[in-house]
């Protein structure tokens, strides 16, 4: 962490924030670089999220620079006055978007607002003039100054999370559960004292919007190996205090470890990459299809209203219930399914039969054998007929054999369809003559 001056060279090389530089002392405001930006510098990990705080008017002084640069600048707190700066890259730029953050201090000063963030290794500040010294090489690499008054330069070096003070649990309880997270997505550890401080005042979760609680849980679980850090808060009453559907929690770690370990079986590994695009899909607003899998093995049987306790979407809360149906399905049937059962399979899961199967490996023994044909089965047959589409629609129907709208149609198409997907009929004129053959038998039974 002594030589940071190559990533700061990188980020502050950008002629946005040469323009910020220019335009901040053409008006006389110091700027501090703060919180997590400092954190993800020292540490050289990348960031297009910056944050800078000043002593005043930060809605104001944002606004006015985003329109020196043309700029998209959003209003997010007033008190604290904060406001959000966004960069549009050039299209023909691979650069990623470049976003800004501008917050007014909390308190009369920069060192008082930093004891009042949620972690000592985020409690940190540099002057803006000098990351911009820095990297023009007009300073030595030890000559910038990080404003630290909560030790946290010596937590980020041995890798120890801790909390400021007690007080910034009571101004904010989620921060019970962004320590966890921070653990998770740093691989750092949590001091006695903190610890301390979760299990004293978890229940003041109770106390804080669901919808943060839940936002900071499903990042844990978007962690590449996310269990130890689960098995922390359970340890701690932490995990069961935000989800209490989470029950006889011992029974399923050995799920979750064997999805983190070997998340795609071999038998589906040559469709590693579908099957990794397919897992980081969201199903909600920073929610994707790993992280609700992972929850749900940790649920087991007991899904039943997790959806609504945890605020999800409806797209997520249908997923969920798609693999635990799916899984149980699965579990039930005759390890030598029939063709017709394989195909029956993949039309009733045909969104998310991928995570129907990755879900069912990590829960219990089944026949890679049985992936296998499943796999070929949707690539080789499935996918084929979904890519032609129906080969008839309800207005055929009416047109060549005079039917009227109703139920009889729906029938048929339903009938047509499963005929198509069972590779008995293939073509329009097939489909055709066998809806005059059932109308004809119908109307003999009448």
């Amino acid at each position: 962490m002594n030589t940071i001056t190559e990533t700061l060279q990188e980020i502050f090389g950008n002629q946005t924030l040469q323009a910020l530089g220019h335009f901040a002392n053409e008006r006389g405001v110091q700027l501090y670089l703060v919180g997590g930006s400092v954190r993800d510098l020292l540490l050289k990990r990348q960031t297009t999220d910056i944050d800078f705080a000043l002593a005043s008017d930060a809605i104001q002084f944002a606004k006015a620079f985003a329109a020196s640069i043309s700029a998209t600048c959003i209003a997010l707190e007033e008190n604290p006055s904060t406001a959000r700066v966004i960069v549009k890259q050039h299209e023909s730029s691979q650069a990623p978007r470049l976003s800004m953050d501008f917050a007014q201090f909390r308190a009369p000063s920069l060192a008082e607002d930093l004891r009042l963030r949620d972690l000592t290794i985020n409690a940190m500040a540099i002057a803006f003039e000098n990351v911009e010294a820095a990297t023009n090489n007009t300073h030595k690499q030890n000559a910038i100054h990080v404003i630290d008054p909560c030790g946290g330069m010596k937590d980020l070096e041995t890798g120890l999370l801790e909390f400021p003070s007690e007080q910034v649990v009571h101004a904010d309880p989620v921060r019970l559960l962004r320590i966890y997270r921070f653990a998770a997505q740093l691989d750092f550890k949590i001091s006695q004292s903190a610890i301390d401080l979760v299990t004293k005042h978890r229940s003041l979760l109770s106390n804080v919007a669901m919808e943060r609680c839940r936002d900071e849980l499903m990042k844990i679980f978007n962690v590449n190996t996310a269990h130890p850090y689960l098995q922390q808060m359970e340890a701690v009453g932490l995990l069961t205090q935000v989800v209490p559907h989470i029950k006889d929690v011992g029974r399923f770690w050995g799920s979750l470890e064997n999805f983190e370990r070997n998340p795609i079986p071999i038998a589906l590994q040559v469709y590693r990459r579908e099957i990794n695009t397919y897992l980081k899909e969201k199903v909600g607003a920073e929610i994707n299809r790993r992280s609700l899998i992972k929850l749900s093995l940790l649920l087991g049987d007991n899904l039943g209203g997790v959806g609504s306790h945890l605020r999800l979407s409806r797209n997520a809360s249908r997923f969920i219930k798609c693999l635990f149906f799916g899984n149980k399905a699965l579990k039930n049937a005759d390890p030598q399914l029939t063709e017709k059962e394989i195909i029956r399979f993949l039309r009733t899961y045909i969104s998310d039969w991928y995570g129907v199967l990755l879900y069912a490996a990590a829960s219990h023994p089944i026949d890679s054998a049985l992936f296998g044909r499943i796999a070929n089965t949707y690539y080789e047959h499935i996918l084929p007929i979904s890519q032609q589409g129906k080969l008839i629609t309800g207005d055929d129907l009416i047109e060549k054999f005079k039917l009227k709208e109703g139920e009889q149609i729906g029938k048929l198409l339903k009938e047509i369809e499963e005929q198509q997907f069972n590779g008995e009929i293939r073509t329009r004129e097939e489909a055709l003559d066998t809806v005059a053959a059932l109308i004809q038998q119908s109307n003999r039974s009448l």
